[in-house]
């Protein structure tokens, strides 16, 4: 995976983390590779990206990060099965990945993002074999969030991946 492909994520997670979800204490550690195959977090926000760049995108947090998240953006404490708390999750990782999409346009890369999807548990599997993954944790005052990033350059001729699979094992939709 280009290092271009990251900067964009951690820069749009800090911000929107601050922006929207109003976390006062926002910093990223160290970027570490790492493989996976499943989900590794209690909630996990999946999103996949098309276009000249092609991949899946994991916001993965515990129970308690997420209840701050949508504590912060719903002003309510949501049971994390609420649809109301699912929104509010899902509109987390569209922001940050809308954010780094555009930022990754304006670098020659435009590409577009799936609706996200909210995974709870741990051990869900969204890939068939085990994949490369830059994992960026972003620390807050409430927790952490895990950006997971499996993203990798397309040339345009080369089309979607074959089977028509999506970015995201199936995923996506």
């Amino acid at each position: 995976m280009k290092v271009e492909f990251l900067n964009p994520f951690v820069y749009a997670g800090l911000k929107v983390l601050a922006s929207e979800a109003g976390l006062k204490s926002v910093v990223s550690d160290k970027p570490l590779m790492r493989k996976a195959i499943s989900t590794l977090h209690a909630v996990n926000v999946v999103i996949g990206v098309m276009g000249s760049v092609q991949g899946i995108v994991i916001y993965g947090m515990e129970l308690a990060m997420a209840k701050g998240i949508i504590r912060a953006m719903t002003g309510s404490d949501y049971p994390i099965t609420d649809p109301m708390a699912e929104s509010a999750l899902g509109e987390l990782g569209n922001l940050i990945t809308g954010y780094a999409a555009g930022t990754l346009e304006s670098a020659g890369w435009p590409s577009r993002i799936s609706p996200p999807r909210i995974v709870r548990g741990t051990g869900v599997r969204f890939a068939p074999t085990a994949i490369n993954m830059l994992t960026v944790p972003i620390i807050t005052e409430i927790g952490q969030i895990k950006i997971y990033l499996a993203l990798r350059e397309v040339s345009p001729a080369a089309g979607p991946p074959a089977g028509g699979e999506s970015p995201t094992g199936g995923m996506a939709g």
